[in-house]
This record gives C-alpha cells, sequence and structure tokens, in this order.
C-alpha cells in the first residue's frame, strides 16, 4: 500500500516493481495545471480565514503553486526544447510559447539555443547556468557552514529576484524577441489588467499568483540548479571526456535508511518508525513537491539518454543500470542540503556511482 508514495519520494522504484500508471507526457503538464491550481484553491481559502490559519496555510500554498509552476517549466517546457514532449516540432513550439508566454520564461528559439549549449557543455563557463550560479556568489570548496550562509543569502537577496525577475520580462518585451512573442505577452498582460478591473481581484492575483511566481517560483528554481550537476567538478572546463560528462549529473534521490531496530523493544521500534515516516512525510515528500519535481529527480538519466521514455525515467534509469550503460551513473542520497553540498563541490560530499537494485517492493 505505502509503495507507490515510497517510489515518488525516494524516486526509485523495487527492483522487481512495474509501474502501476504508466506516464504520458501530457500527464505531466496536467498534474502541473493541478498542482498549481490545487495551491490557489488552498490559498482562496486561507484568505477567509483568521490570520492564525491564514498564514501557515499561505506558506503551504505558496510553495505548492511554485512547484506546480515549476513542473509546467523545468518538466513541460524542458522536454519541448528537445521535442520530446509532442510528437512535431510544431506542436513542441506551441505549448513551449504558451506555457513560457503565462509564466514570463523565455521564448522558444532562444530558451532552446541556450539549453542546447548546456547540454553541449555542461558545467564550463559556456553555460548560461554556470553564470547564473556564479552571479550569485557560488564557488567551490566552501565548508558546509560558509555554504548555508551563502545559501540564505542568495535565497532572500532582493537583488538576486530583482535580476532575476527583470530578466524574465526582458525576455518577453524587449525588440530582441520575435514580434509575435512580444504580441502574446503584452497581450497577456493587458488581459490580465483588464479583468483585475473589471473584477477586483486584485489582493487574490497579488497573494496566489505574483507573489508565488516570483519569489517562490525564482527561489525554487535556484535552489534545483544549486543541484542540478557537480558544478565545479572539473573546473568549468569546456572539453571533457565521456566519462567526465557522466560524473557532472547524479541521481537526486530523496529519503534514508528505514530503521535498523530488529531486536529492540517495542516502544524503541514504534518511535523510530514514526520518526522515519514524519521524516518521509514532512521533509522529503515536500521537496519532491516543491523543487525537485516530476523526473527531475533522475536528471543523469536525461544526459546519459535525452531521448529515453523521460515520463516513466524511474523505470528506464533502473534498467540501465542492469544494461551496458550501467557505469555511467552516479547518485546522492538524502534531502535539498545533501543534494546542494553534492552539487557544489563542499568539502566531504561526493556522488557515488550508482548500482543496480535487487530486493522485492514494499506492500
Amino acid at each position: 500500500m505505502t509503495q507507490p508514495f515510497l517510489t515518488w519520494v525516494t524516486g526509485v522504484p523495487p527492483a522487481d516493481a512495474a509501474p502501476r500508471v504508466l506516464w504520458h507526457p501530457h500527464l505531466a503538464a496536467v498534474t502541473g495545471v493541478a498542482q498549481t491550481a490545487a495551491g490557489i484553491a488552498l490559498g482562496a481559502v486561507a484568505l477567509h480565514l483568521p490570520w492564525y490559519a491564514l498564514v501557515p496555510l499561505l506558506l503551504v500554498a505558496w510553495p505548492t503553486i511554485g512547484g506546480g509552476l515549476r513542473r509546467l517549466d523545468v518538466v513541460v517546457v524542458h522536454q519541448t526544447l528537445h521535442r520530446m514532449f509532442a510528437r512535431s516540432d510544431r506542436a513542441n513550439r506551441v505549448v513551449s510559447e504558451i506555457v513560457t508566454t503565462l509564466l514570463w520564461r523565455p521564448p522558444y528559439d532562444g530558451n532552446r539555443k541556450e539549453h542546447l549549449v548546456h547540454h553541449a557543455h555542461p558545467c564550463s563557463f559556456r553555460d548560461g547556468d554556470t553564470q547564473y550560479l556564479l552571479s550569485t556568489g557560488a564557488a567551490p570548496g566552501m565548508t558546509e557552514q560558509q555554504f548555508r550562509r551563502y545559501l540564505w543569502r542568495a535565497v532572500f537577496s532582493p537583488r538576486h529576484h530583482w535580476s532575476f525577475t527583470a530578466g524574465r520580462v526582458r525576455a518577453n518585451v524587449t525588440g530582441e524577441q520575435p514580434v509575435h512573442r512580444r504580441v502574446m505577452s503584452l497581450a497577456y498582460l493587458a488581459l490580465t489588467v483588464a479583468g483585475l478591473a473589471l473584477t477586483g481581484w486584485w489582493l487574490y492575483w497579488l497573494l496566489l499568483w505574483l507573489v508565488p511566481a516570483t519569489f517562490f517560483f525564482q527561489a525554487q528554481t535556484f535552489l534545483y540548479t544549486l543541484s542540478e550537476h557537480r558544478w565545479w567538478l572539473f573546473d568549468n572546463a569546456e572539453r571533457l571526456t565521456k566519462s567526465q560528462r557522466d560524473q557532472l549529473t547524479f541521481g537526486r534521490f530523496c529519503g534514508e535508511p528505514a530503521p535498523a531496530v530488529a531486536g529492540r523493544p517495542w516502544a524503541v521500534r514504534q518511535l523510530a518508525w514514526a520518526r522515519w515516516w514524519l521524516r518521509m512525510v514532512l521533509v522529503y515528500a515536500p521537496y519532491r513537491m516543491w523543487v525537485l519535481v516530476g523526473d527531475t529527480v533522475q536528471h543523469d538519466l536525461h544526459h546519459v539518454r535525452p531521448k529515453c521514455d523521460w515520463a516513466n525515467s524511474s523505470w528506464v534509469r533502473n534498467a540501465d543500470l542492469r544494461s551496458s550503460e550501467a557505469g555511467r551513473y552516479y547518485e546522492v542520497w538524502g534531502g535539498l542540503l545533501s543534494h546542494v553540498y553534492a552539487g557544489n563541490s563542499v568539502r566531504g560530499w561526493q556522488a557515488r556511482p550508482s548500482v543496480a537494485l535487487t530486493g522485492t517492493a514494499a506492500r
């Protein structure tokens, strides 16, 4: 009964498991829309409650909305750039242009061009994501304490968020963009303003769209990007061997070993299991819903085989570990801090080679 939840949270199905639901790219898009809508609905209910209920519910609704928008961006739009979301190039372009207009993200052509550079020269100084992290103050070799201080500063930095937001606006309305895209963006802006003027829903829009679509979306994007690769592993070199390129990316698996309490008193066993479940539900599940969304937990698979069945990537990666591709995969277990530490060469943190799983599924 618990196995589907554990497979989703960890990102790793048991060795003998088959997917209960065969995922389709369109289902990934529906999930993003549904999560966004659920967060907005929760926030709308919260706005009619006393402050002591309003505040905690908004603090859940905001990252839930941001996580839904991230699903649409880093899952749906990302796969359109690889022409792996829809069957035709035209359909991929149309989906990408619509979603990125709604999210004030870069248009299809420029976004695709930059992303292909990222794949050709990952973690190099030509990589736009490397340049972005450098602009936030990221650097290799920090201690855990130094990195945590950097993390707090960057997440809440007004300069960081202003730069991020301004870049999103410029990407949609400047003369460098295609005419059709500027028309789409300005029409979307005009319709938003007109709709708010007619309905008077300014407060709802501010609190349930603008706040999560800017601060939370951008903070979640930043945290995700920090752990997306081992950014500084080869000193940002452009020319790497296949083996070196494989080491730049790792599976970001969520969770910790189940408690080893065999032979311990009943009360000790129950407390250990209760603590473990609480951490799976309250620590790792929110991380998967808000930051490490969709198939991104297996981002190493995407770089090894970008044309794979990405919507079912957990099972594809498991199969690869039993094939000739096995030696190309690395992993880090834990949560957000474990992943960003490994991604930024924080002292003492490394990824380890993945091995094929054995064992049976939980029932």
